[in-house]
């Protein structure tokens, strides 16, 4: 199964990198995020770092994560879910408007993902999209000095 989403955002590619590769704890803090997880980093190397999240919302699982991060163009990203194994790529192109924000997902299930990633392809995809949303909600008010 493949995710793909694209936003465009009037911030330059440096600041939007910056941003997006900021990983911390809170994250997904609970509403209005669409999920409720806490993030712990696990070691960083070089340009690569390890994340455990826990998440409570939308169900409750463990992720462990592996980040290879590819300044200023985006990050790589290998996760385990208890369903599925997901690498998920972004990209940040800088664009005459701003920065073009590409997500690419591709998971390969596994046990009772065989089954249910089908079945919820479509809840995912927006899944995906309100996560995102939610994220570039709040990059844009950490950017501009608004209320987060």
């Amino acid at each position: 199964m493949i995710v793909r989403l694209e936003r465009v955002v009037p911030f330059p590619r440096d600041a939007v990198y910056a941003w997006w590769t900021d990983f911390r704890p809170d994250d997904h803090p609970g509403r209005p995020s669409p999920a409720t997880s806490s993030r712990e980093i696990l070691r960083r190397e070089g340009n690569e770092v390890w994340l455990r999240d826990r998440a409570a919302r939308p169900a409750p699982v463990t992720i462990e994560e592996h980040v290879v991060l590819r300044p200023p163009d985006g990050y790589t990203v290998d996760a385990r879910y208890p369903g599925a194994d997901v690498r998920y790529e972004y990209r940040f192109d800088p664009v005459a408007e701003g920065t073009r924000i590409r997500l690419e997902a591709v998971a390969h299930p596994r046990h009772v993902g065989r089954v249910l990633l089908p079945l919820f392809r479509g809840r995912i995809q927006r899944y995906a999209e309100r996560d995102t949303d939610y994220h570039l909600r709040r990059m844009a008010d950490d950017l501009t000095g608004g209320t987060p």
